[in-house]
């Protein structure tokens, strides 16, 4: 058994773009099977950055997710997640409501299906805007933002416009941000972002709620189950778990893919190959600078860890996908590796059920940049790139680029 220990390095490891801190490499190739850090809170927690423990972890009932969700309980984050008012497990009120099966089907491959043309056609119309406008343009607000928007508007929320989109993502810019360090003013700031969304969405949703279309939202109201406050932070994780993670991932995708080129001329040449292109994407691309979040229940023994009742697990997706046990040349790009099995949207009971609809909108978006001509390339060298410090989400402030 490993005995528990307090303390341990400072976590995150404050790497923000498209590297992953050497860290994780550290973690993963030291003699125990997980390594001791400590969260902004100042919580001790688990760090687990290898492929095959994070596979059990993320699958074992013992390591919950709703309870990491319980105000109480050990976090990574400065402020609990959640609305003023809610618990910030919608996913469990669902169930409870007899309304889980409507989130299945709206995130589902049938729905991902249906508006998949439609998506295809949103990318390349962002594109050709971008083109029209002329060079050098920024491929992050052009097309790493609008196109989530659109998806989540037409999918889930119903209309929006784009000035509520610069809005929301203003006040989740400050929300989504806790890098070490934070002080008592700017964990003001973040507990003021949370709520001046919470506050959108209890003004607008019955506008929402009410407009056209085959959304979620609509369809939850309509079926007149769940209170006021629950359907508002039901929307609220819609656009942050929806939009949000959808957008920032697309961002760090698209750098990834001027990166290497090669992996487009292949999308061009064998469009067939864009599917596991994608896989190969959401395995090497980075996306959270935390990790998987659960909480012990009880006693647990994995691979020999003792971890106590209580204790906070952080499962890195990021670092797993990048174990060399699992994956041949894991710091490697390959348009031609079978990527199949990625921890990219976790494993298990807490599988990301919006893997449909984030898998269609990377393909449209990869087509639509591989069919480009003339190609778009990075107009400055990659690691002059500015990214976001403290961003939950890695998120490139800007992707310049010229054609």
């Amino acid at each position: 058994m490993v005995a528990v220990s307090e303390g341990g390095r400072s976590y995150p490891f404050g790497d923000w773009g498209f590297e992953l801190a050497p860290g994780y490499a550290a973690a993963r190739s030291a003699r125990a099977p997980a390594c001791r850090v400590t969260t902004v809170t100042g919580d001790p927690a688990w760090l687990i950055t290898r492929y095959d423990l994070a596979r059990r972890a993320l699958a074992d009932p013992r390591l919950s997710g709703p309870e990491a969700l319980r105000p109480e309980a050990p976090r990574q984050e400065p402020l609990p997640l959640r609305a003023p008012e809610g618990t910030g497990d919608v996913i469990t009120t669902l169930r409870q409501a007899g309304l889980h099966h409507m989130l299945t089907e709206a995130l589902g491959p049938r729905t991902a299906k249906r508006h998949r043309p439609w998506t295809d056609e949103q990318a390349r119309l962002l594109l050709d805007t971008m083109v029209r406008d002329g060079s050098p343009a920024d491929l992050r607000s052009g097309l790493a933002l609008r196109l989530p928007f659109a998806v989540t508007c037409r999918v889930l929320l119903g209309d929006m416009e784009p000035d509520e989109l610069d809005r929301l993502n203003a006040h989740a810019d400050v929300a989504l941000t806790w890098g070490p360090g934070l002080s008592p003013h700017e964990i003001e700031d973040l507990a003021k972002a949370q709520e001046d969304i919470y506050r959108f969405f209890r003004r607008r949703l019955p506008e929402l709620a009410a407009a056209p279309g085959d959304h979620l939202v609509g369809k939850l109201a309509a079926a007149d189950v769940l209170d006021q406050r629950d359907q508002v932070v039901f929307a609220i994780m819609m656009f942050m778990a929806g939009y949000r993670t959808s957008a920032s991932f697309l961002a760090s995708a698209l750098v990834t893919l001027l990166r290497h080129p090669s992996a487009l001329r292949t999308a061009r040449e064998r469009p067939e190959r864009v599917p596991a292109i994608v896989e190969e994407l959401l395995r090497y691309t980075p996306m959270a600078t935390g990790g998987a979040k659960r909480v012990a229940t009880e006693d647990v023994d994995l691979d020999g860890l003792a971890i106590k009742a209580g204790a906070l697990v952080l499962i890195s997706l990021e670092a797993a996908n990048h174990d060399p046990a699992a994956f041949t040349e894991p710091d490697a790009f390959d348009p031609e590796r079978d990527a199949s099995g990625h921890l990219g949207f976790g494993h298990g009971k807490h599988f990301c059920p919006g893997n449909r609809l984030a898998r269609m909108q990377l393909e449209a978006a990869v087509g639509a940049l591989a069919d480009r001509a003339p190609p778009l390339r990075l107009a400055v060298p990659a690691h002059d790139l500015r990214w976001t410090k403290g961003a939950a989400f890695r998120t490139p402030q800007a992707i310049p680029v010229s054609w």
